[in-house]
């Protein structure tokens, strides 16, 4: 006795395929987030360092009597060198992103993810949105230091300052991102040392270790044109006082961050390509 089994006709195969909608680009982005917010966390070198070098500057520069005497608008001094070290431990955070995707480029988990449904504009923002979740863990943690030490803000002007600092994270992340998806994968350690010197140099150009108006007529012309310079204007803005703020800081910041941004997408559809 012979048993036929029943299988669909190619035709209904060919409907049932038809019929079926594709998945959303951000269906898997949850686990993504938190994938990426894992890595980052339990890497203890780069998260040491973006807490460890911040702290250690700051209570250098930042512990002496006349800077915690010296008051100006809502913080006295070792605020501000407080604020400013804080923000550049939140690049050096940005910094440990680029360098992951760049241990993923040459591993091939890059590869791997062209294969699934996630688009890369999710890929893109569960990176983004796990280095700003870091850097609140590390900004929080050199405050909590810089509160026990001297430095001293009116109420209002910590959560201020802290929510700034990390929403602007996002431009560092962004120039990471960028390096590390924009040259071939054999090249992308040598690139992602290449941003962290951008952003060291970025940093000294924004007036971020040395007050603009000590710098020379050269470094404050420059300044107003440098990827970081409308991210430490707008973050000191609550210590000065919110009528200090000029909207070309905001101009700055934006130009930057879309066009980082948009070079962070472009590398990473075409990744696979090279």
């Amino acid at each position: 006795m012979i048993v036929v089994a029943n299988t669909p006709s190619s035709s209904a195969l060919d409907e049932s395929l038809v019929e079926r909608a594709p998945g959303s680009g951000w269906r898997g982005f949850p686990v993504q987030l938190w994938f990426s917010f894992w890595k980052l966390f339990t890497n203890p070198f780069s998260l040491g360092f973006a807490i460890g070098l911040p702290v250690f500057m700051y209570l250098i520069f930042g512990t002496s009597s006349e800077a915690q005497e010296q008051w100006v608008v809502n913080s006295n001094v070792s605020a501000i060198v407080l604020v400013n070290m804080a923000v550049y431990g939140t690049i050096m955070t940005a910094s440990s992103m680029g360098t992951n995707v760049a241990l993923e480029r040459t591993s091939g988990i890059t590869r791997l993810y062209a294969l699934t449904p996630i688009s890369s504009g999710a890929l893109i923002a569960a990176r983004v949105i796990a280095s700003m979740l870091v850097s609140l863990i590390v900004t929080g943690i050199v405050f909590c230091v810089g509160a026990a030490s001297g430095a001293r803000m009116e109420s209002a002007t910590w959560a201020s300052t802290l929510s700034l600092i990390v929403a602007v994270t996002a431009l560092p992340i962004a120039l990471g991102l960028a390096c590390a998806f924009g040259v071939r994968s054999d090249g992308a350690f040598a690139l992602t040392s290449a941003s962290l010197c951008l952003t060291v140099t970025g940093s000294f150009a924004a007036g971020m270790f040395i007050p603009l108006e000590q710098m020379g007529g050269f470094w404050q012309s420059l300044a107003p044109y440098t990827p970081f310079y409308g991210l430490v204007s707008m973050v000191q803005t609550p210590l000065f006082g919110w009528d200090s703020f000029e909207w070309g800081w905001l101009g700055n910041y934006l130009f930057w961050m879309i066009t980082f941004l948009a070079l962070s997408i472009w590398a990473q559809r075409h990744d696979t390509g090279r």
